[in-house]
């Protein structure tokens, strides 16, 4: 779910009563428990918002006082009460079903190819035997708070109406939980829809399915669901927009000689030559080996060589080194001799006659 609101934050309604608040509290206290999830940091941090939102909502003033940050009622809907006030009847107001969010954690190889996928997520659900209301046959009384009008008003002609935060607006409370809900007023039941993503979705895409969340109350639109697209890193392969990169060791004589080595890519490995005399850090670029781009085309891979320094070496391959070494001309090390010109260049008898021509004193 979106994180943001407390009511979505316990599953219910911004009508629940105080009675549904402290059952659905307890409910969802009971899922997250750190006991109940060990070293699971996202039920952890569950549970610590699902304590705010009940330390919140349990109380009617905290209550009130939210529920006027949280939206301002529209002027309809104010015309509408004071209406039905006139005509001496409650009117039943109309909520939309919250907004729910699924977080699809997937390959960086389905990413690339898309495709359909099955999701399962829990959603809450109006409780048929008891209609939404989270009250047994003849278990509910009218509230005393309200007088069961379901909004209290301050004094003063121009006072609005505001909702009761003792019953939200029922204008009734409980004094029998459902069996089935246990007070809630709603089920949550595990739902199975088939998302289709598209090939090169990228980690953080989200995709929105229109009326697929939870649903209204009093004719209210049902919810979307926010599917959150997360790609899981590659052992080997790491993303960069549409292309991929990849470091791949390779033998030192096979730098130094030249060869044809075994390249990874997510449709299996290519053969790529080495060239004589390739360097450390020089990059290769695999034409089409990266993800499909939204325009049509692919990417590229990007292959960056790392010559990998041989280690544990015995005597008669220690000794192989140092007679190679010893048979190298001059030139066979270019970096290595520009960089021994550029020393000389900045001996300390050069930098001294720098530094005193310049003093100015």
């Amino acid at each position: 779910m979106t994180q943001a609101d407390y009511y979505q934050l316990l599953g219910i309604t911004p009508t629940a009563t105080l009675e549904q608040i402290k059952a659905a509290y307890r409910r969802q206290a009971l899922r997250h428990h750190p006991d109940k999830n060990p070293g699971s940091e996202e039920a952890a941090e569950r549970f610590k918002r699902c304590n705010e939102a009940y330390a919140v909502l349990s109380d009617p003033g905290r209550r009130a006082e939210y529920d006027d940050r949280r939206s301002q009622r529209g002027v309809q809907d104010i015309a509408r009460d004071i209406i039905g006030d006139f005509l001496g009847r409650r009117r039943v107001r109309r909520r939309d079903g919250n907004d729910l969010r699924f977080d699809l954690r997937i390959s960086l190889r389905e990413a690339a190819e898309g495709g359909q996928t099955q999701i399962r997520f829990p959603a809450a659900e109006v409780c048929e035997l008891c209609g939404g209301g989270g009250a047994a046959a003849g278990g509910t009384v009218r509230c005393q708070a309200c007088g069961g009008r379901g909004d209290t008003r301050e004094e003063g002609f121009l006072s609005l109406p505001k909702t009761c935060p003792r019953c939200g607006g029922q204008g009734v409370t409980i004094t029998k939980v459902c069996p089935e809900c246990g007070g809630v007023g709603s089920v949550e039941r595990q739902r199975t829809y088939s998302v289709k993503l598209p090939p090169g979705v990228h980690d953080g895409d989200v995709k929105i399915l229109d009326g697929e969340g939870e649903k209204g109350s009093g004719g209210g639109r049902p919810g979307d669901l926010h599917v959150v697209v997360h790609v899981e890193p590659h052992p080997l392969l790491k993303q960069e927009g549409d292309n991929l990169s990849l470091e791949l060791p390779v033998r030192f004589v096979t730098a130094v000689l030249g060869g044809v080595v075994e390249v990874p890519t997510l449709t299996g490995e290519v053969r790529m030559k080495v060239p004589e005399g390739t360097q450390s850090g020089r990059l290769f670029r695999l034409k089409g080996k990266g993800l499909p781009r939204a325009a049509g085309g692919r990417g590229d891979q990007l292959v960056r060589i790392v010559v990998e320094t041989p280690v544990e070496l015995d005597d008669e391959a220690r000794g192989a080194l140092r007679r190679f070494d010893e048979a190298c001309a001059p030139g066979t090390h270019p970096r290595l001799g520009e960089l021994g010109e550029q020393l000389r260049g900045l001996s300390p008898k050069r930098e001294r006659e720098t530094a005193a021509g310049g003093s100015g004193t």
